[in-house]
């Protein structure tokens, strides 16, 4: 078992408190208490970007995986070796892949809800451990979570400015590789990389393609798009960067 600073508390609310009823509550308050705000701080980032699940999502799922973490581990007795806490908490991970799964959303190339549907896993997994005791643990993995979704936007602004990548969805009948390659050279862009792959949209099939470019500055791709929507009238185009049309 990982012991961590949070243990001295928790054998003091529940050995040394006012009585055992009284500390178990005051443990049960505490879990509870910091998963909601853990998870709050990341639904709350969630929410303000205007994703699908939010806030309150974010929350009563922690909210509940600490609950099932709270009684699987005081809820039945001494914890034996005939009794593994880590049971339910098995079920919790599942159960939340499904809550996920639910969030995401794709629509030719978009694909939304991939970063949401992890931050749900996440946030399980922070209800699991402030469940559990582990407050220092849950903490710092919030913190980190922050980190990646606040500070990582920017630095991914910054690598789709550098390789600015443009995703084409065309007819899967229509060959269109050798049209891209001569509009390029003509609006003088310079394609690193392409990559194409059959797949399935709305009940046909299609071709999707990803170009990876050269760093373009902003009238020179946005010539480039309007190019291409001429030359192979695509079923939809989208950028990893911002134009300005």
């Amino acid at each position: 078992m990982m012991t961590t600073i949070d243990q001295p508390l928790i054998d003091f609310l529940l050995n040394d408190f006012i009585s055992p009823e009284i500390g178990n509550f005051v443990l049960a308050f505490i879990s509870l208490t910091m998963a909601t705000v853990l998870s709050g701080l990341i639904g709350y980032e969630r929410e303000y970007h205007g994703h699908s699940a939010g806030l309150r999502t974010h929350i009563l799922v922690a909210l509940g995986s600490a609950l099932i973490m709270f009684l699987s581990i005081y809820g039945f007795g001494p914890v034996s070796e005939t009794r593994d806490p880590a049971r339910l908490a098995a079920q919790v991970i599942t159960g939340v892949g499904f809550i996920g799964a639910g969030t995401i959303i794709q629509n030719g190339f978009d694909i939304k809800g991939l970063t949401t549907a992890t931050t749900l896993w996440l946030v399980m997994a922070i209800g699991l451990a402030a469940g559990s005791g582990q407050f220092i643990l849950a903490t710092l993995g919030t913190a980190v979570a922050l980190f990646a979704l606040i500070m990582l936007r920017r630095f991914e602004a910054y690598v789709n400015r550098k390789a600015p990548k443009i995703f084409i969805l065309v007819r899967g009948n229509q060959p269109v590789l050798n049209t891209v390659h001569e509009t390029a050279r003509r609006v003088r862009v310079t394609i690193k990389q392409i990559e194409s792959q059959m797949t399935t949209h709305q009940q046909q099939k299609v071709l999707r393609i990803t170009l990876t470019l050269s760093k373009i500055n902003q009238s020179t791709a946005l010539l480039f798009l309007q190019e291409l929507r001429q030359t192979i009238d695509p079923i939809d185009i989208t950028t990893s960067f911002h134009v300005s049309e």
